[in-house]
């Protein structure tokens, strides 16, 4: 306890701002009456061009009581706060806050042992990503893929996990600080240590997905800026959806030489609700990728290629812990793609066994007149319609 209190203080001092942080209620207008929200001084979107909220839940007490007839709660980085009115709630979020963000700083990320109901933030310090462990070592890693690393081997050591992929990630979302999953978490067929963590949120163009880079940052109201306007800081890669990021990311990880194989990368682990997302911005070319599985009920799994809005080529399947998304510039490309997952999964025996099958001709639902003629003798009728299976 004593190593964590000296590395809040720590960081408090680097940084120079309080340990308390005010916290505006705003009223928000609704279908179902006036409602309330908590307006933070923390720059939220890929872009910083937003203020981050947390959106204030009311509903009837369930206990009988002679005064309290009503609650107010809200969520703050999984935690669920509840009070008699707005303003005793607002105090146990500043309290709250003052907890998670010492010297200012959220956690960028929770990497949690459900079955022991045990988590350990991330948070960032000085360009590096640090998780202090009450009574425990002292886990450091220049990126997320190395601090998790380090985290998941502390908590298969320590007993919390038998294995590795027993430990699941909450990301903190910066619009209104909720602990979420992410919204994708982008992985390598070539380098199994590339993890990166993606979480929806707003930009100036609309809705975007980006990569969770840095840690969200609260500010002191009478903090002033040096200009009038936006901050301009570096802010993180994001895009319209997931496909587009992953599209990004091949490209300036390439640029930067981050991974010697872009075209392995992949996104894994992505929501059901971001991948449609993706979807709508796709269209069906009717080409399909089949695949044999090696399982004992020798599954045939049947995948739609689509086409995206710069002309590549995706597909995604439903795998144990989500969506695997793939992307490729040509047909070849994609199914060795998704070879090469499924054969890392056993799933396949080679790489090269899944199938590229082209789009089948529609079926025909009334015979042509040309197509129609009589035998020689005029008693027989005989007709024509040729399609895929035929008939």
């Amino acid at each position: 306890m004593p190593r964590v209190l000296s590395w809040a203080r720590r960081i408090a001092t680097e940084t120079g701002l309080e340990p308390e942080f005010p916290i505006a209620v705003e009223r928000v207008p609704g279908t179902e009456g006036e409602s309330y929200a908590f307006r933070l001084g923390v720059r939220a979107g890929f872009g910083g061009q937003d203020t981050a909220r947390i959106p204030v839940a009311r509903f009837p007490n369930p206990a009988p009581h002679p005064v309290l007839k009503e609650v107010h709660s809200c969520e703050v980085a999984g935690r669920t706060l509840q009070a008699a009115n707005i303003y005793a709630l607002r105090e146990k979020v500043t309290a709250m806050l003052s907890q998670l963000a010492p010297g200012g700083a959220l956690p960028v990320c929770y990497f949690r042992a459900p079955a022991m109901d045990y988590e350990l933030p991330v948070y960032e310090e000085g360009g590096q990503f640090v998780s202090p462990v009450i009574g425990g070592p002292s886990l450091k890693g220049d990126d997320l893929s190395a601090i998790r690393r380090h985290i998941c081997r502390y908590l298969v050591n320590a007993g919390y996990v038998a294995e590795m992929d027993e430990v699941t990630v909450g990301v903190l979302r910066p619009s209104d600080l909720r602990q979420v999953a992410p919204a994708a978490v982008f992985r390598s067929l070539a380098e199994p240590d590339l993890w990166m963590p993606a979480v929806e949120g707003t930009s100036p163009d609309g809705p975007v997905v980006g990569v969770v880079s840095e840690a969200t940052r609260l500010r002191r109201a009478e903090r002033r800026l040096p200009m009038p306007g936006p901050r301009t800081t570096e802010t993180a890669p994001a895009a319209p959806d997931v496909v587009e990021l992953l599209r990004y990311l091949r490209t300036e990880l390439q640029r930067r030489r981050v991974v010697d194989d872009a075209s392995a990368l992949y996104a894994s682990q992505v929501r059901e609700d971001i991948w449609s997302q993706a979807e709508r911005g796709a269209q069906d070319t009717g080409a399909r990728l089949v695949a044999y599985l090696s399982d004992e009920e020798a599954t045939t799994l049947e995948l739609p290629i689509r086409r995206t809005g710069f002309g590549e080529l995706a597909t995604a399947l439903h795998d144990r812990g989500g969506i695997a998304a793939f992307l490729a510039p040509d047909e070849d490309g994609l199914a060795g793609a998704l070879g090469r997952y499924l054969a890392a999964e056993d799933f396949l025996r080679f790489a090269t066994e899944v199938e590229v099958h082209a789009p089948q001709a529609p079926r025909a639902e009334r015979l042509d007149a040309d197509a129609i003629r009589t035998s020689g003798d005029g008693y027989a009728a005989t007709a024509f319609s040729h399609t895929e299976e035929g008939h």
